[in-house]
């Protein structure tokens, strides 16, 4: 009985210093290589607050439910998950909105201060 609890509490341990070791990027989803598309990442003012999440691009406008599912981060975490994960020069920013039953794009040739400025705060690397 000891060996078994002994190999339990050994299992356990080591679970827990496994989870401890991988990191969690909340707001982007897990990316084993370079993204072809690039990285969505969709920004919209959440009680004058900017907030945003991210996914992986495609060739396709992304589905109200799909941004909404999104896990919503801040502009300073999102910069930081960036940074660790190396995708710094490969992402761009989408203005959208969702105070509304549905998701509205707001237009990019519109925004084109307000979409740098965020590129910036998130640290698009300089081309």
């Amino acid at each position: 009985m000891k060996k078994i609890i002994a190999l339990l509490l050994c299992m356990l341990t080591l679970f827990a210093l496994s989870a401890c070791s991988t990191p969690i990027y909340p707001g982007l989803p897990d990316i084993s290589e370079d993204p072809m598309k690039g990285i969505e990442i969709y920004c919209f003012k959440d009680g004058g607050e900017w907030k945003c999440g991210g996914t992986v691009g495609t060739n396709r406008q992304k589905f109200d439910e799909e941004i909404r599912a999104l896990q919503v981060v801040s502009i300073p975490d999102m910069k930081r998950i960036l940074e660790r994960k190396g995708l710094t020069d490969c992402f761009h920013v989408i203005l959208v909105d969702l105070s509304g039953d549905e998701v509205v794009y707001l237009d990019a040739a519109e925004n084109l201060t307000q979409i740098a400025t965020l590129e910036m705060q998130l640290g698009k690397a300089e081309k």
